[in-house]
């Protein structure tokens, strides 16, 4: 059994939660593969039910709408201090849990928590002052108070992630999605626009804290009966290597976030509406990879970080796993775009097709960019992510609001695309040289692929009178030739390459940690 299936009799005691890995390449591999497949599995239930659920929410709620709440969310992210202070990424390098640690991060944490609701209500005036709307200010403050109440198990949560325990987040985000949109369906189909979309952010908050808790009383108890107290030289270590990776990691979303406030304050909250659809829906394979990468991607990489070959593995299979699931469903969604805006919104949101199909280039190449921060982090080189964000977010913001005045969103969207395509470009130097990868056959091979299937839509799509199909079979059709072509292409240029590495992988699930 994997140490996420343990029994629910059996505690999450520290000594399995600490068990090493180092020269037993089996159990890390095995908790990295089947702790990342659970966070797969729950990403692909995420992804569905949201989809589906967004569907509703969009045919009610207007672009408007969706653009208060996105910059809500801006705002909101700017001013969480706990986002800033990357006190997991410092309590992940710990070898062992121990009650110094546990109640520091614990407190700092909390402290941090509360910082972030003080900071939220100092801005408040000055946004209002400058002219964004009241309702935008007031749905940020409500994310920033709910985000104070997680801050109060982020350490236990912490300790799991740190062993790849990966299976307790999964399964309790699955069961308390569907019942945080209920409150959403409701408020949306009573016209109370925004709040709707608060509401569903405000629910999936208080059932994890409640959920969480019960799992943390019955199944970690062993945590409460260690000796927690402040420890402030420990604290001291935490802030001064969590600030560099929390700083990085706060540069990294504000990286996915600056383009709607580009967007929204350029081009005003419909615009915003429409890129956001777009840019949400182009995100699918981003959703998919983003929960695995910062989770199982990077803990894994900071107990791999002193054995190069075994991290050139590892590095090499994750950008492999991310090109094998992100190019075959961005392509579906390049060539199904217009049918696809117009099968799940309605018409009055065709005005997104042209940010969707920009966008997916973006969405391709942010996971790549999400491993490589996560092997910035993980390896305990923070800075180079730190300077490396630091220079997308200034290409998406001054770059961003120079196209968005010419081109509207599209415009933003393009700016988007150079930020990573110039990020990617700057940390190959520094991979490179340290686990010389193979990227001829993890990138070029790939990207022949996808320009086949590009190719070979636009000959098919002269030939056959696919337009004159009904709406849902052509944009079926269209997806399963992108993904199905992509497939075949890719196995075509290294047939060897992805048998072995599609072995490996199905081998890790089936073995039994020793």
């Amino acid at each position: 059994m994997s140490s996420g299936d343990l029994p629910p009799s059996d505690p999450l005691t520290p000594d399995a939660l600490s068990e090493a890995a180092a020269g037993n390449t089996q159990p890390l591999a095995h908790r990295a593969v089947r702790g990342g497949m659970w966070v797969v599995a729950s990403s692909y239930w995420t992804i569905g039910f949201g989809f589906a659920a967004n569907i509703l929410l969009t045919r009610l709620l207007t672009p408007e709408v969706y653009g208060e709440y996105a910059l809500a969310v801006f705002f909101a992210t700017l001013f969480q201090l706990r986002t800033k202070v990357g006190l997991s990424y410092a309590f992940a390098q710990e070898k062992t849990v121990n009650g110094g640690g546990v109640g520091t991060v614990f407190a700092l944490d909390v402290a941090l928590g509360i910082g972030s609701v003080l900071v939220g209500a100092i801005a408040a005036p000055i946004l209002l002052r400058v002219g964004y709307s009241p309702a935008i200010v007031t749905m940020m403050l409500v994310l920033l108070l709910f985000s104070f109440g997680e801050s109060f198990l982020s350490v236990f949560q912490v300790i799991l992630d740190k062993d790849l325990h990966f299976k307790p987040g999964s399964v309790i985000g699955s069961i308390i999605l569907p019942l945080s949109y209920a409150p959403a369906f409701w408020l949306a189909w009573t016209g109370r626009g925004g709040w709707s979309l608060i509401s569903q952010a405000v629910t999936f908050s208080l059932l994890s804290i409640l959920f969480y808790a019960v799992f943390i009383v019955r199944r970690m108890g062993w945590v409460f009966r260690l000796p927690w107290r402040f420890e402030r030289q420990r604290a001291r270590r935490y802030v001064s290597y969590g600030t560099q990776s929390g700083i990085a990691g706060f540069i990294a979303t504000m990286v996915s976030q600056t383009d709607n406030f580009v967007v929204g304050t350029r081009s005003g909250a419909a615009a915003l509406g429409y890129y956001d659809r777009g840019y949400r829906t182009a995100q699918w394979p981003n959703l998919l990879l983003n929960t695995l990468l910062t989770r199982s991607a990077l803990f894994t990489y900071a107990q791999l970080k002193d054995d190069a070959a075994r991290l050139r593995k590892a590095v090499s299979m994750v950008i492999w796993l991310i090109v094998s699931l992100a190019a075959p469903i961005g392509l579906a969604l390049w060539v199904t775009a217009p049918d696809l805006i117009l099968l799940v919104y309605g018409e009055r949101w065709l005005p997104a097709v042209p940010i969707l199909r920009v966008l997916v280039a973006a969405a391709i190449l942010r996971p790549l960019w999400d491993n490589v921060f996560a092997l910035f982090v993980g390896t305990g080189r923070p800075r180079l992510a730190i300077w490396i964000g630091a220079a997308q977010l200034a290409i998406i913001f001054g770059l961003g609001w120079v196209l968005g005045g010419f081109y509207g969103p599209v415009g933003v969207g393009v700016a988007v695309i150079v930020a990573y395509v110039c990020a990617l470009a700057a940390a190959h130097h520094y991979t490179n040289t340290l686990l010389k990868l193979d990227f001829v056959d993890l990138f070029a091979k790939p990207l022949l692929a996808a320009g086949l299937v590009i190719a070979g839509y636009a000959l098919l799509n002269q030939l056959l009178p696919v337009q004159d199909w009904p709406l849902l079979l052509r944009t079926l059709a269209k997806g399963a030739y992108a993904v199905a072509g992509y497939y075949l292409i890719s196995f075509m240029v290294q047939p060897r390459a992805t048998v072995e590495r599609a072995q490996y992988i199905c081998t890790l699930l089936r073995r039994q940690p020793s």
